[in-house]
This record gives C-alpha cells, structure tokens and sequence, in this order.
C-alpha cells in the first residue's frame, strides 16, 4: 500500500517487531528504505474477502499492489480478455474473514466489478500476524503493472518444475521425445542447410592465446569439454588458427562458456539473408482465434557446420585445441542461417497461411481447434523428423491471447505489449521541480502529435516557473497522467511498419539505463517502445563508458526482433563522448568481449548527440532510480570509427521534432522556388516512403531538410560545413558526406565540389595529390661531336697528388667524357684555363655547355669567357636541377668505379682517373649502339687483350666513311631515344596545365624559407602571382614581389612548382591571399635554401665590408663574397668569425659597436 494513500485514508499503522528491507524486483534497494509499520486491510473481490496485513512503501500513484504470493496461494481462475478473477480453488486454509471482526475497511468507489490490481512478491497473507511477518527477511514490491507473460514468468521461477503432462496439452502427449533434453543431446545430421565459413581475399590465419581459468571455471570447462565431446558437438582439431574460449557469468551466477570469435567474424563474408518483415507476419495473422507459439531448444546447436569448415571456427583452451560440428553462440552469419533452414523446413505450411518462423520461435495460428491441432502436429513431425526439440516450459499451446515478437495477439485485434510502455506509464510522480522539468523535457519531443499539449501541460509548466511554489495537486496529477496516456497511444505510439528505418536512442545514468525505439513513419519519428531498467549492484560499479554500452546492448537485446537483419543501417543515438574509449584498441574483460561478439549480428551506425540533446533516453535513465570479468582479451577496438557519425556543426542541430536553430529557421521562413526535381519527387512519392512535406511548409527527404532554391542560405550551409574550425576545412567527399546527413537539394555534389576547389585556404596549405611534374622536355640532340658539353665537378675528395676535385666533361653526342683532376679552391681564371687545355685545344669550340648554375658558372668572369668565345650560356631554370642529368649519371659511373680500386686512404685516385675514362668511353652506350670512342673516331681502340687477328688495315678514306656511318647512327639513336625517353616520363605526371600570360598561380615553398618558425607549420604555398612570361616550354616568369628580387630569388620557376589559382566560386567566400613572407635564400642554389656554415674571411669593398661564405651542404667551390647587408640571418656566424680574427676587416656598425663597449 502507499503511504500517502494509508495516511489520506487514516488507516491505523502498526509497528513491526523489527525494520524490514524492500527491494525492487531486480534486487536493488526501493528508496522507501524498509518497512517498519503493516496496515491490517479488507479486500473483497467478487465476494471473496480476505483480511491481509499490509506493509506501506512509497508506491506513486498506484495506491495498492497484491503480491504474486498471494494468486500463487488463492489460485484464481484469470480471464485475461475480461480481466477477471474467480475464486473457485480457495484452499482450506485461505483466512476468510468473518462478519463480526473489527477491521479497518477500505472501499474505493471507482474500482467496478472486474477490475484488476497485480504486483510482484508480497507475502502470503493468509493468517500471518505480526511475530511471523517480523521474521521475513525482504520483501519485493515492484512500482509498475507488468504484463501477463512477465507473470508467468515469475510464476515459472518460484513453483517447481512442473510435469511433462502439465506443460503439454494431452493431444501431442505421443511426441513426448520431441520435448525431451536427452534426445536434443544427439549430433544433428548432415543437411544442405549447414553453416559455410567464407573467408574475404585478405584472410590470414590467428592463432587465439589460451586464457587462464579459476578453479571454478577449469571444473565448468572440463564439464563442457566431456558433455560436447560425448555427443559430439566438438572434437579435437589440428586447425591452423583458433579462437580463445573463456566463460561469463550470467545472471544467476552460473557459467556460460564463450568462443572469442571476433577475429573470425572480421575475416568472414557477411550473409544479409533476409529475416522475415513484423507487419507482413501481422498481416497473416488477421482472423486468427487459437494461437501456438513453440521455442526451439538451443536453436543454433541444432544446425551442423558445413564439411570442410570446421577447422575455421577451433577454439583453443588449456586442455588442446577443439573445433565445433555444430553452430556455436557467436558466429557471424548465425541467424541467417538458422533461419533459412527454418523456411526450408515449414515451407509447405508457412505457404498455406497457418504457420510463421522468426529464428527460434515458431508461432501456429489458425480459427478452428481441431484445424489448429493438426496443423501443430504437423509441425512437431517436422521437427522430429530433422531432430529438432522444443523447451516445453516456454510453449504456450492453444491460446487465445499470445505474446509474440513483443505484440499482444488475439482474435482480429493486435495490441502493443504493455512492457513496451511500461517505463512511461509507471513515470514515478514527480517529488520535485527537476522532476517535472525532466518529465517535460521528455513529453516535448512527442508535443507536435499531441493535441492540445500546451493547454494539457499549462499545470505542470507553472510549477517550474522560477518564482513558483511548489504544490502537487489533483490539476497537476490529471495533467501528469494525461501526458504519460496521450505518449503510450496512438498517434504517439506507433506500430512497427516493414518500410522505414528505425532509431535506437539510449543514455545511463549511475543507477539505471533508459531507451527509445523510434521509426520514420510517414515523414515523422514515432515511438514505437520503451525501455527503464534500474542497474543492479554490480552493473553500478561499471565504468561510463561500460554503462552507456550497457543501455545500448540492452536496447538490443530487448528489440531484437526489429533491428535483427534490416537492409539499411539503424542508428543509435547516444551521448557517445563516453563510447569513444572503444574506438581505441583496448583489452577487453569478458563482458565487452561478449559485446563485440553480439555486435556482429546487427547493421547500425552510432550518431553523436550530445547529453543535453538525449533528453528522452536520459530522462528514462534517470526516473527508473531517482535517489539513488577476471581475465582481460587481447587488444581490440569494440566500436570502429566507421561506425560513428557527427550529426552537429557548431550550434547547428537538425532535429525536425522541435529543434528551432538557424538554418532550420531560414528553411522554414525560405519563400525560394522549390527545385522541379523535388516537386516531382513529391508528387510522385504518394506514400510518403522517401519525400514528405510537412506541415509548416518544410521538406524532408529521408532524413535530411531540402534546402530551396536560395543561393545565399545555401552558400551559408556550405560555408558552415567547411570554414569553421569544428569543420576544419574537409575535402570534397568529406564535406559532402557532412552536409548530406543533415541536408539535401540538387546540385549539392557539384556545389560541394565547386566550394571545395575554390577554398583559397585549401589551396595554401593542402598538398596536393596530383603529380605536378612539369612535362619532360630533353635537350635536341646535337647532330655532331662536341656540338653540345656538359660540365660538373664531383668533390672534394681526400686529395691525391696535390688535387681534391674532379671535373667531368661529357660531350652529348658522342657521350665521350673527359676525367680532369683539380682543386676545389678554382676559381673563373683557373676554370677558363681548364677548358682551354681540355676542351677548346682538342675538341674544338663547343656551340652549347650545360651546367648546373653553380656560383662559379654565373660570375662575370665565366659569362665574358663565354661570350668571347661565343657560346651561348643555358643555366639551369631557377631552382629545378634536371637540366644536364647526364653529366650527374657520368659523376655516378666514376664515383662507382673508384669506390672498387682507390686504396683504403682513398690517396691514389688521380692514378685510376685515365684508366676510368678509358673504361666509360670503351663501352656501348645504350643511347647510341656503340661506344664513345667509336662514335667520335669511327674504330674500336686496341685495349691490349684484344684478340693478335691478323686483319686489313683500311685507308683514311675507308676510315671516315665508316665514321660518318657511325655518326649517322648515333644521331638516329639518339632521337628516337629523346622520344621514348619523353613518352615514358610523361606517362607519370598530370596534364600540363596551358598557362596563359596574365594568369595568376601559386608558387610552391619547398626551397623558400620564410620567417616563421617551423615550416613544417608553414604554409605549403605562396601567391598567388601573376604569369609576365613564358620562358621555354616549361618556365614562367611571376611578378614576385620586390623584396624578393632584392634577397636574390630569381623570377623564373619551372612548372613542376606552379599550381593554377581558383578564385572564389561563391559569394561568401574568404578570399585569403597571405602576404609574402621575409625570404633568406639566394637564387644561385639550385635546390635547397642556402643556409650559412661558416664565415671564412672578409675584405674590405668600396664603403662595404664583403666576407667569404661557406654554404651548409656545399663544397668550397661555391664559396661566395657576400655584402654585409645580405648577411642579416647569419649574424652569429659574422660575430664568431671576428672573434677567431678580430684583426680582420669588420663593418662599421660592428667597429661602433665595440667603442662603446670600451667607453
């Protein structure tokens, strides 16, 4: 009885001997505390009537419950349609009361005669005084109506195992071995229906560890191994790979033993087998009076797996390897298997109309009795017939009122089960402001089905005003029931239909889980069930995350028959800030192990909704209780990112059951054009299953808003899902994917594409996926011998014979090089000599030399050497160091072969110079077909070990006719080399881009170092800049800024650092153009920015001071005089060099500077 009701009637409360504590049904403790006073109370039902003493607890607005011990003892007959009791089975000592006791008596004018009060364990109240019911250790009084299959459940637990004959009806009593355990315990025969092992193409074989089992848990092992194995459900295996095995506790404390199949699962093809559709189940059942529902013993045992598959399911433990004959808990594909097996078997009968399978349940409906008997016993011949056993406790035989797939059945009429709304009809009555707060933050999600909402919540609104006492009153109480009856019918509660997907939104609190089943019906979200379940003491001790796992396995578990094998992703909605701790790969206990296992058999995505936005599963988590594994898995990501979804943009939320923020807003005030393709698509969808409108004036399609015809709203929305740093600025199908979840109009892929393409930040800091090679454009062959040279030195090497560098000049044609021993300390003069005695002397003068633009190569002095003698100087385009690569693949054939004969001081080198040249230039060149020396003189040279052959010798005409034939080969060769070589390079690099003068690019800062600290935080690209000219196929002249040109930076890049600028394709976009930065780099280094290694000398020049500077990563050839004034970023080096030589010449600001150190 509740309190409250004993005190407003001023009922008599009488002490107990001792406090008695009250626990809910699921054993945690009811916030009433205990029970320390009984009320001796007169029930009269239908003419029965009883004295019953009674304990008070605080119920809510249920004033008294009867005890399941007290139907147990009166054994009433229940008609359930009438709901109705008849005592006709009174047992002798049931404590009838007599006319002349003086009780308390309690009459309630609002019961009429067959109204019905049911609850859960109270005591036996027949006789039981004060003394007795002092001794009682706990009471159970649970504060909700329950249905009537979860009485009969709690019936089941306490009364003893009934007999076969009471669980069966007579007329099946010949198929008794179908019911029988003993029999189920024989291995299934061998059908096409056996479960197949298909691997994906990048299977590989695992090997599971053994985990360590307690004392417990080996003796439970050893009993399962002996019992599988002697029937032959398991046997031992040599399988190359194994799952490991280990046991989890359940609910009543026994051992359930689990095969880890996670990474089998992974490995495994995925069967989408189609399980049956609810409404196309209901729909056969329509005139159907006698209802049949059969639960199959250990369903998926029942099913073999496929010969030559088994070794893949072995599982490993401390006792050997085994592999399974049967199905085993855990394999992916399971229930599609079992259930194609059951459609098999009840063809013939399911076809007929009389007879419906979902997995293990099977459910026989038909109008006339004798019909329905002999259809069962068809169906019990089935299953004898392919050794399949039923759980007599959980038949239910010839009904005409029957639960199944969590929807009351009865003659021509379905109803949803009780349970599905229990957690908002029970809604304990508020106690406080937060209270209704919650229960009215709940109610709002469902106010636009609810007519009237506002005038119906006016009470309880005025309760959470802030001023506003607190007083619950009857005005409060209708409205507060009201709501809770307007939430659990219809148009609220929904039926579950076969087309639209369904939502699963779940939360925990610390004492208890809530969910929400919803589905897209008609364009809107309708509940479909409910679910409150209090956590019992263990599960409160769980961990966050583990909790909010906890609410959304038992959503699962409780709507299994909804969510099993739909053809699209589910979503489930939590607060899932908490479950990122499982996208990490992390050690499982035994319970997320048994998570990730049960996980395999449902296609959902997880959606990000933030805890303030949870308010339906919340508010249930935390009205339920308002006051109030041992060994570890290896490691393991329980919830992989892909099965997360972001459903915010900043403060951007859709939710169209009531959210009111800016975009939706201009949506829905939008007076745009609509697309044709959505008005079409609107008339066209009559039944609402893709576009819908509602009804102030918004379209959805599926799940998202359509956006009309409005270019800046939807710049808006793109500039929202690209520019905000909770975006980040996304690539195309990112951003795309992004918007779409949320919002849709035609065109948005081009749009997404466009904005992308166009984001000048992107275009800055991005690298860029394209090959931007510049095509390759070798140089024309020369058509004669020492037409074309090249020119590079390799160096310095440890000196031998008074010399430290080699010079290596090749000529082009002939490809005949030249190995010339030098110092490093050469300078322009010594360098023209060079060339005089090397080259110009033998060969004659050259018309082109290639070079590498080297600081020795650019001086005035070697520029005047050059125009003199009049050859054409071709530096290498600033910065892009494949212009001479013949010359750099001679400096690898030299390098290669001293390596093999200089001695081990590497001193001798100088002497194996000639032999080398004699090497290379003796050699086929594949280019050509004949060897340097050959091409240039028209014979082979007598190497020594040639062959003494007694040959002609041929004239001087003869000679140089064979020479003119050889050249004119090698010329042949030489083009058709240029052009594979060309084909072959250009296979790999983009399209070249047709850069026109005026166009503006950017300009890559790979060899540019700016002022910032870090350039791997650097921006990637600078500009962007206009083209001024084109120089050479592959070169452009940008308009760099001033600056820049003042530091030295040439003009001139090659294409391969050049990308096309996008100007904004939208209105709103942030045309960002970073402004140059402060460069320290010359144009003479060919690649990387020069960066000071030592100041070696200075002299004095003019009214400047010039020092001698050594490059980091250069030899002392490239030694350059610098100005003062270009030296500002080597500072440091310039001090230290003075202070080594202070007597050296220094800049006046450093001579100042000294003075007034001195004064």
């Amino acid at each position: 009885m509740d309190i409250e009701f004993a005190r407003q009637k001023g009922f008599e409360l009488k002490p107990v001997a001792r406090p008695i504590p009250i626990r809910n049904a699921d054993g945690s403790c009811n916030r009433a505390g205990s029970v320390t006073h009984y009320v001796e109370l007169v029930l009269t039902i239908q003419g029965h009537k009883e004295v019953l003493p009674v304990p008070p607890a605080s119920l809510g607005s249920c004033p008294l419950f009867i005890g399941y011990d007290w139907l147990e003892f009166h054994n009433p007959s229940v008609n359930w349609r009438h709901h109705t009791l008849e005592f006709s089975r009174c047992p002798s000592s049931c404590g009838t009361l007599h006319e002349d006791e003086d009780i308390d008596v309690w009459e309630d004018e609002g019961l009429e005669e067959g109204d019905h009060i049911f609850a859960l364990d109270i005591a036996a109240y027949s006789s039981v005084w004060e003394e007795e019911l002092a001794f009682r250790h706990a009471m159970h009084i649970r504060a909700f109506k329950t249905k009537a299959s979860e009485i009969a459940e709690q019936e089941a637990k306490r009364q003893k195992d009934q007999t076969f004959a009471e669980q069966v009806p007579s007329p099946y009593h010949d198929f008794k071995d179908v019911f029988s355990k003993e029999h189920f315990d024989k291995l299934p025969e061998r059908t096409p229906y056996d479960h197949a092992i298909e691997f994906t193409c990048d299977f590989k074989p695992v090997m599971g560890k053994v985990y360590p089992l307690s004392p417990a848990e080996q003796k439970e092992l050893d009993a399962f191994l002996k019992e599988n194995l002697l029937s032959q459900r398991i046997r031992p295996s040599k399988s190359p790979m194994a799952s490991p095995f280990f046991f989890i506790k359940k609910k009543d404390g026994t051992l359930r033993p689990v095969q880890d199949y996670r990474k089998l699962n992974d490995m495994t093809i995925k069967n989408r087998y189609p399980l049956p559709l609810i409404q196309e189940l209901l729909d056969k059942l329509k005139g159907a009076r006698i209802f049949t529902k059969l639960d199959i013993r250990w369903g998926y045992n029942n099913v073999c797996i496929k010969e030559g598959d088994k070794w893949k399911a072995a599982f490993r433990t401390n006792r050997g390897l085994f592999e399974p004959l049967v199905m085993f808990f855990g394999l992916t594909n399971s229930p599609a298997t079992f259930q194609a097996m059951m459609n098999t078997l009840l063809k013939d009968l399911i076809e007929e109309g009389h007879v419906m399978v979902y997995l293990d349940d099977i459910l026989i409906f038909t109008e006339l009795l004798d019909e329905h008997r002999r259809i069962t016993r068809q169906v019990l011949q089935i299953l004898r017939d392919n050794h399949l056993y039923l759980k007599p406790e959980k038949c239910s035989f010839e009904q005409s009122s029957i639960e199944y797939l969590g929807i009351i059945v009865e003659e021509g009429t379905f109803r949803m089960d009780p349970a599905k709304v229990a957690a908002i009809r029970d809604w304990i009555t508020p106690t406080k402001k937060k209270d209704v707060q919650s229960f009215i933050g709940f109610c709002n999600f469902y106010r636009r089905f609810i007519q009237d909402f506002s005038k119906i919540a006016r009470p309880l609104h005025n309760l959470t005003k802030k001023d506003a006492p607190w007083h619950w009153g009857s005005a409060q109480q209708q409205a507060f029931d009201a709501l809770k009856d307007k939430i659990t019918s219809a148009p609220v509660l929904a039926m579950p239909r076969d087309e639209g997907q369904y939502r699963v939104e779940a939360d925990a609190s610390d004492y208890a889980v809530g969910a929400v089943l919803s589905q897209l019906q008609d364009g809107a979200w309708h509940p479909i069930a409910f679910l409150s379940k209090t956590l019992n003491a263990a599960e409160r001790n769980y961990e966050i995350y583990d909790k909010e796992m906890l609410a959304i396995m038992t959503a699962l578990e409780e709507w299994r028959h909804y969510l099993l094998g739909t053809a699209e992703p589910f979503d489930i909605w939590t607060d899932h800030q908490n479950l990122t701790y499982f996208r990490e790969a992390r050690k499982l206990n035994r319970r997320q192990a048994r998570w990730f296992t049960e996980l395999q058999d449902y296609y959902f995505v997880l959606t990000h909704r933030p805890g303030k936005t949870m308010g339906k599963p919340d508010a249930l988590s935390r009205d339920a209780v308002r006051n109030e594994g041992l060994h570890d898995n290896e490691n393991v990501v329980l919830l992989k990112p892909e099965l997360f979804r972001l459903l915010l943009i900043q403060a951007t939320v859709v939710d169209i059951q009531g959210m009111d923020h800016t975009f939706f807003e201009r949506i829905r005030d939008s007076e745009a054009a609509v697309d044709d393709k959505v008005s079409k698509a609107l008339a066209e969808d009559k039944q609402h299953l893709r576009w819908s409108q509602r009804e102030d004036g918004v379209i959805i399609s599926g799940t998202a808003l359509y956006v009309p015809r409005d270019d800046t709203l939807r710049a808006d929305i793109l500039k929202a899902h690209h520019d905000t740093p909770m975006a980040g600025h996304p690539g195309e199908m990112k951003m795309y994917n992004l918007i779409r979840s949320n919002y849709f109009w035609p065109g948005l892929r081009h749009d997404v594409k466009r904005y992308t393409k166009s984001c000048s930040v992107c275009q800055t800091v991005k690298i860029d996926r394209q090959p931007r090679h510049a095509p390759l454009h070798p140089h024309d062959p020369p058509t004669a011998p020492c037409e074309v040279i090249g020119v590079d030195f390799i160096g310095p090497l440890p000196e031998s014979e008074g010399q430290n560098m080699i010079c290596v000049i090749t000529d082009h044609f002939t490809k005949f090089v030249i190995y010339t021993p030098c110092l490093n300390t050469i300078n322009s003069e010594q360098l023209a000599r060079l060339y005089n005695e090397h080259l110009y002397g033998i060969f004659g003068m050259p018309r082109h030399v290639i070079s590498d633009r080297g600081s020795v190569f650019v001086s005035e002095f070697t520029r005047t050497l050059m125009k003199i003698h009049g050859i054409e100087g071709n530096p290498s385009t600033a910065y892009h160091p494949q212009t001479d690569g013949q010359t750099e693949r001679q400096n690898q054939e030299i390098e290669a072969y001293l390596r093999i004969w200089v001695s081990h001081h590497q001193d001798d080198w100088v002497r194996w110079l000639p032999d080398a040249q004699f090497r290379y230039n003796n050699l086929v060149h594949s280019a050509t077909g004949h060897s340097p020396i050959q091409a240039l003189t028209g014979r082979e040279p007598y190497s020594g070990y040639n062959p003494r052959v007694q040959t002609n010798m041929p004239n001087l005409e003869a000679l140089a006719e064979q020479r003119n034939r050889i050249q004119e080969e090698v010329s042949a060769a030489l083009a058709e080399s240029k052009r594979l070589m060309k084909e072959q390079y250009d296979k790999h690099i983009a399209k070249e881009h047709p850069y026109q003068i005026g166009d503006y690019v950017w300009l890559s800062a790979k060899n540019l170092k700016s002022d910032r600290p870090m350039k791997k935080l650097d921006v990637l690209r600078y500009g962007p800049f206009k083209i001024l000219k084109r120089i050479g196929p592959s070169a452009y002249k940008l308009q760099i800024p001033p600056t820049w040109t003042q530091k030295g930076i040439h003009d001139v890049f090659n294409e391969v650092l050049l990308m096309p600028f996008i100007g904004p394709a939208f209105p709103n976009q942030v045309n960002v153009k970073p402004q140059p930065p402060d460069i320290f780099y010359r144009d003479d280094v060919p690649e990387e920015e020069y960066e000071v290694e030592e100041i070696l000398d200075s002299r004095k020049r003019g009214r400047t001071v010039q020092y001698l500077t050594k490059w980091t990563g250069y030899s002392d050839l490239w030694n350059l005089w610098e100005d003062w004034d270009d030296l500002t970023h080597a500072r440091d080096k310039v001090l230290e060099f003075h202070e080594k030589y202070p007597r050296k010449p220094k800049h006046a600001s450093l001579q100042a500077q000294r003075r007034s150190t001195r004064r």
